[in-house]
């Protein structure tokens, strides 16, 4: 099982829509929102390390009101 972890600052005005559609992905397990730098947790899970890479480049980044954000991926 492969796992990767996405830090999300957001447009605070945004952060609920934001949160309703990343929960609507595929391979996400969790979102939590977070003090400090940054606004969001997303953790990400699936058997397919590649199909989490996709919904990170294709969709995630493509989120109206994600200003930035810094992925870590689990390799162990």
């Amino acid at each position: 099982m492969s796992e990767a972890y996405v830090l999300l600052n957001v447009n605070y005005k945004k952060q609920s829509s934001i949160i309703d559609e990343v929960k609507q992905l595929s391979t996400v397990r969790e979102v939590k929102s977070v003090y400090g730098i940054y606004d969001l947790l997303v953790i990400f899970e699936s058997d397919d390390l590649q199909k989490i890479k996709s919904e990170i480049d294709e969709k995630l980044g493509k989120i109206d009101g994600i200003e930035n954000l810094t992925t870590l991926i689990s390799v162990g």
